[in-house]
């Protein structure tokens, strides 16, 4: 395939075919209860004229003579092969992104930073997967500013070597180590061994960039990293061939430096936020942005929607919308931060957190222990492992109540508040606590 063709033809890449393809690669892509190809008649109604496709498209290419069918043996392989191709043709320098939590924030602090002095490229929304990698790379090439902040996000083992072979990050930043996705990864050293993959791209020489807090990550060294495998011996390529022929020539330069917060005024609250601003900064100097001006930009960053952004309802009520998701270590930063808030009542919102494994009801509890230690005046739950939260109280008596439905919680959350209150909203994603925070923005 003419992958340097088919980048100048399109403006974009869609694997839903309910969006507009209009000059647009459409990637039809085999799941567990839907297979995209059964769509491409959609997409190409909807403007697709490039097309991968494992199917034979003889009838299809009769049927419209004006669109370009690729044959190849896997769609999401063959997507990953051309995000990996958009990377050579990127000639900026590319920090990747990744840890258990705090992906996005650190990203988008990072690239406000760099953003005051230099051409910034980075991840739109959400796109960390498998599939948005290879899209982001596809933008990052097309958009060819001098640096790019990309994330790079993965769930269970085996999923960050693809992401580190198509993007060969010249950077790497972690956030943490954290407890998301251990019902996948099982223990948080089988968590940094994987997201260590990071490393395994093409370029020789990496930045690696860890947080001087974190208990697993802050005793690493580069003799430790060694001897995980991730900077010497031989390491075969996408087709399979060996590169180099001794150690010497296959070994990574690592630059591995730690970060710490920053300390200087933000305008969002919480100590994770100034280790975003730590490693903002950070990365800022080594890329030639004055600290003046990378300071001066964080301090406009609000907070993104979902992540910790706050905001004032009409009524008068403050709400810290941290929806979007949850674990274990992001949900006590936002209880840290919500108890410090001054002023009037603080109130927790908080839903069950998934993926955690075997040690869920545990780990749900664990946030009730770290609640009898902070200064919170009302508490509500959503869900049936949440309810282990209340456990975890102990003799401590917080008035609240423990809801089975979004519409009880909803109910009951509306009758609580009053103006002055500070609302702190957690929960993973699928608990839609966000529809609540939008039933209060309504009211009057």
């Amino acid at each position: 395939m003419d992958f340097e063709k088919l980048f100048l033809a399109i403006e974009k890449i869609v694997v839903d075919s309910r969006e507009d393809c209009s000059s647009a690669l459409f990637v039809p892509i085999r799941g567990e209860k839907v297979d995209g190809h059964h769509f491409i008649p959609m997409a190409i109604s909807h403007g697709a004229k490039e097309i991968f496709t494992e199917e034979d498209f003889s009838d299809l290419g009769k049927q419209y003579p004006d669109v370009h069918f690729h044959r190849v043996e896997n769609t999401l392989a063959a997507l990953q092969d051309f995000g990996a191709y958009c990377r050579r043709r990127y000639r900026g320098k590319l920090i990747g992104v990744t840890g258990s939590v705090g992906k996005t924030t650190t990203r988008e602090m990072i690239a406000t930073a760099l953003s005051s002095e230099k051409t910034v490229f980075q991840t739109k929304g959400n796109a960390n997967s498998q599939i948005g990698v290879p899209i982001t790379l596809f933008h990052m090439a097309k958009e060819e500013r001098e640096i790019s902040v990309i994330e790079m996000g993965v769930s269970i083992p085996g999923e960050m070597e693809k992401l580190a072979r198509m993007a060969s990050v010249d950077m790497a930043v972690f956030t943490n180590i954290g407890t998301a996705h251990l019902e996948n990864m099982q223990t948080k050293e089988n968590t940094c061994f994987e997201k260590m993959h990071i490393l395994m791209g093409e370029n020789r020489t990496v930045g690696l960039y860890l947080p001087k807090k974190d208990p697993i990550l802050s005793v690493l060294d580069e003799k430790k990293i060694y001897e995980m495998g991730f900077l010497g011996g031989k390491r075969e390529d996408r087709e399979g061939s060996v590169k180099g022929s001794s150690e010497k020539e296959e070994r990574i330069h690592l630059k591995l430096s730690f970060y710490e917060k920053a300390n200087i005024p933000l305008s969002v609250p919480g100590e994770h936020m100034q280790e975003n601003a730590g490693i903002a900064l950070l990365l800022s100097k080594e890329l030639g942005v004055s600290e003046e001006a990378a300071k001066k930009a964080l301090f406009t960053f609000t907070g993104l929607p979902g992540r910790g952004e706050k905001i004032q309802t009409k009524k008068g009520i403050t709400i810290l919308d941290d929806s979007y998701n949850a674990s274990p270590d992001s949900m006590k930063a936002s209880l840290h931060v919500l108890s410090a808030e001054k002023g009037g009542r603080k109130i927790a919102v908080l839903g069950d957190m998934n993926e955690l494994g075997r040690d869920e009801l545990l780990l749900h509890r664990e946030i009730g222990e770290e609640l009898r230690k902070l200064s919170i005046d009302v508490l509500f739950t959503l869900g049936e492992k949440s309810k282990e939260i209340w456990k975890g109280l102990g003799e401590k008596k917080i008035p609240g109540e423990a809801c089975t439905s979004l519409s009880a919680l909803t109910e009951a959350v509306k009758d609580e508040v009053r103006a002055g209150d500070t609302v702190l909203f957690k929960a993973s994603h699928s608990l839609s606590l966000s529809t609540v925070i939008n039933k209060l923005l309504e009211e009057e």
